[in-house]
């Protein structure tokens, strides 16, 4: 009886929880914060479930942080953060709970502290999360309680130690390779057993177990060239059940969009996108970001006019996401878009705009941006000679020619349609064809090699492209192009190609990928550094896994 009593307590206690994670996911997000910051003063609760609330309203204000990159929305969900963490602090009543919403809580203010770049501070943090994280699982084991409130543990434990593994299993390799000294754990394929897990639990924080699960199947492991048709299916299943429970939840909503993006699925990609921002208008920054989805969809899909009209309303919109985003870079793109439209006075002026523009110059997207606008406006000055007026075809094939580089520089080349890819091939050879009359250099001949070299990677003909990869390699060495990417995506290209090849040659991809790391300057490198360690670890696996192939042949 006494036991049938506990767990209507215990239940009690959880059903505000799950009533504001419902919130959340109904994209009642102003409800939710408020909801969760009035359950954390209440005393009638225990401090372990009091702390529970404010790491959801951490979770809330943390996924904020990412959608406005902004100092102050920062400082508010870290500071929900630590307030969970010194309330835990105090429950004697469930020690085990205290513990993991520690760790949470430690675990998510790490990254925001990264974001701050703060990095002494976020190590510190990820490792006493980890400390909570193994002393739950071992507590765990011996746990006494409500079977509710072990089987909420449970998830809650998963997922932490689930997404830990994940995360840290995507570091560069030396990173991963103190992380096991200190006595971490990043082991992949079990961050994501725990993670499905945890998900089909359907405990109180599964929702978030399978956004993080999501979040690798349908976007990393498309970035890291690892999505196989297994992980697509799993991805299918998932975002089927998840939407099915969460009808037009908006993160899930993202996340959808964005992997029909990568499936090449545009037109679909931008209908889930303007779902997603007609779901959310209570919180314009969340919106937003939405609408940048819908932008890349358009610019993949060179609908150039749609494109820049999706950037323009990012950066005329009140939100957040403008002020502490990064405004130079939509001002960029959709300058670029409006001259692939044919609206170059608008081109011109929106590139001039930029430089006023970009604010936060601490952000790569906004350097970048100031440079390569400065770029296009000094080239229009020059072809326009003393008329200083008009648009030649000079301007007309930069500004081209850039839109496509910053396709490149995304790694999005490949998610191209197919009668899409063969239209920038023809406009793309029709401006190559008049070359020496536009005056092209190696910068230009190495940037339009490369895509046609991903062009080709596309069609199924890696030798062609193999051929045009050696060759962007030989004008973008001899370019010496400042502030870009350009050799390091270059030797990426060309590790990649050694790894398609029939048999794949190991040793030849691991050092082009070295010389991709060696070369990787410019206002995007850090991007590009995440690439490279990915695809270093990659070609190390696969080496790796041969090997023990052989092996197994030779002792056979």
């Amino acid at each position: 009886m006494a036991s049938a009593t506990n767990d209507k307590k215990e239940a009690a206690r959880y059903k505000a929880l799950y009533k504001g994670l419902h919130l959340v996911f109904t994209n009642k997000f102003i409800d939710a914060e408020t909801h969760f910051e009035a359950h954390s003063k209440d005393e009638a609760l225990t401090a372990s479930i009091r702390a529970n609330h404010l790491v959801l309203l951490g979770f809330v204000k943390f996924f904020r942080a990412l959608s406005t990159w902004g100092k102050t929305a920062i400082d508010k969900a870290l500071e929900a953060m630590w307030q969970a963490e010194a309330l835990a602090q105090t429950d004697t009543s469930d020690k085990l709970g205290a513990k993991l919403v520690q760790a949470h809580a430690c675990f998510q203010g790490a990254f925001l502290q990264i974001l701050q770049k703060r990095f002494a501070k976020a190590a510190w943090n990820i490792r006493t999360s980890w400390k909570h994280f193994e002393s739950a699982l071992t507590d765990l084991k011996v746990f006494e309680g409500s079977p509710q409130v072990k089987a909420e543990h449970e998830v809650s434990a998963k997922l932490g130690v689930g997404a830990f593994n994940l995360i840290l299993s995507l570091m560069p390799p030396l990173v991963i390779m103190v992380t096991k000294i200190l006595g971490f754990s990043a082991d992949r394929q079990l961050g994501l057993n725990l993670l499905r897990e945890a998900y089909s639990a359907q405990g109180l924080m599964s929702p978030i177990a399978g956004q993080v699960l999501l979040t690798y199947l349908t976007t990393i492991a498309s970035m890291l060239a690892e999505q196989d048709e297994e992980m697509r299916k799993e991805a299918d299943s998932v975002l089927a059940d998840i939407l099915k429970r969460h009808p037009n939840g908006v993160f899930f909503l993202w996340t959808k969009t964005s992997y029909l993006r990568s499936c090449r699925k545009h037109e679909e990609a931008v209908e889930c996108g303007r779902l997603a921002e007609s779901v959310c208008k209570e919180v314009p920054a969340l919106a937003m970001m939405s609408v940048w989805q819908c932008a890349w969809c358009h610019m993949l899909l060179c609908a150039w006019d749609h494109c820049k009209k999706c950037f323009l309303r990012i950066l005329e919109s009140d939100s957040k996401t403008t002020q502490d985003g990064v405004p130079g870079f939509y001002c960029y793109a959709a300058a670029l878009s409006a001259g692939n439209s044919g609206e170059y006075k608008e081109a011109e002026d929106l590139l001039r705009r930029t430089q006023e523009t970009a604010k936060n110059l601490d952000i790569p997207h906004e350097q970048y941006s100031i440079f390569q606008s400065k770029y296009i406006l000094k080239i229009l000055n020059k072809a326009r000679g003393k008329r200083k007026e008009g648009y030649p075809d000079k301007f007309k094939c930069t500004v081209y020619l850039q839109q496509l580089q910053l396709i490149i520089e995304w790694n999005f080349v490949k998610y191209f349609p197919d009668h899409v890819r063969q239209k920038v091939l023809e406009t793309a050879t029709s401006w190559y064809e008049r070359r020496k009359e536009l005056g092209w250099g190696d910068k230009e001949m190495a940037w339009y090699h490369l895509l046609i070299a991903h062009i080709s990677f596309m069609d199924g003909n890696i030798e062609k492209a193999k051929y045009l990869g050696s060759h962007a390699v030989g004008y973008a060495k001899r370019a010496k192009a400042s502030n870009s990417t350009l050799l390091s995506q270059c030797y990426f290209f060309m590790a990649n190609i050694y790894l398609s090849i029939d048999p794949p040659d190991y040793d030849k991809a691991a050092k082009k990928c070295s010389r991709a790391k060696e070369k990787c300057t410019g206002d995007l490198s850090k991007r590009m550094s995440f690439l490279l360690h990915a695809l270093k670890s990659r070609i190390a696996r696969l080496k790796s896994d041969s090997d023990l192939t052989k092996k197994g042949k030779t002792v056979d």
